[in-house]
């Protein structure tokens, strides 16, 4: 069952004014929950597409639409459209899951809002080349979400929170997360490879 708290750490960073959010984060930290919150935390306008990207259909389709079709069942102004993976309201605004492996199927269109789910496993250029001009009619947002994964596009984002006025990053652990006991996270160090770890 997910955990739908608003606690300080998640209103901090939905609240933050930075057009751009990256948040490196542990696993079980509460990453699809805050994404979630993230793109429905303003009313949607007419016509207005948010996107929730994952680096696969298959991920979107396990992990994300079944929570949105679970929140959306029992909506009146909303139709759900289980083979688009998305959710589509009365005036016209969109929330749909896509995968970023099969990225010529998300061109074309303007986006408000997305969620770049797991960004060190998404090819860069699906943000440089096809994201961020979908964003830049509207003047859209974008969060950028994660594991860690060495040195890079995910880190290049991160370091650009730390320094960009448009831009901001955050990291946490995953007991920072509040999900995982410490004596969960102390069983998986005393287990795994220090550097998987």
């Amino acid at each position: 069952m997910l955990n739908w708290t608003l606690n300080k750490t998640r209103q901090k960073i939905l609240n933050d004014p930075a057009r751009f959010k990256v948040i490196v984060a542990g696993r079980r930290w509460g990453k699809t929950v805050l994404s979630l919150m993230y793109l429905l935390k303003e009313p949607f306008k007419s016509g207005e597409r948010r996107w929730f990207i994952t680096p696969t259909y298959r991920q979107g389709k396990m992990i994300v639409f079944p929570v949105l079709r679970q929140m959306f069942a029992s909506f009146k102004n909303a139709k759900l459209n289980e083979s688009e993976m998305s959710v589509v309201f009365e005036n016209g605004a969109e929330l749909a899951v896509k995968g970023a492996d099969n990225e010529h199927n998300l061109r074309g269109v303007e986006l408000t809002k997305a969620v770049m789910d797991e960004m060190a496993y998404i090819k860069p250029h699906v943000w440089q080349e096809i994201i961020m001009p979908m964003l830049a009619t509207t003047k859209g947002e974008c969060l950028f979400i994660g594991t860690p994964s060495g040195y890079d596009m995910m880190y290049e984002l991160y370091s650009k929170g730390q320094s960009d006025n448009n831009w901001k990053s955050w990291q946490f652990t995953t007991l920072q997360g509040g999900f995982v006991s410490k004596e969960e996270v102390e069983l998986a160090k005393r287990t795994m490879d220090e550097t998987v770890f």
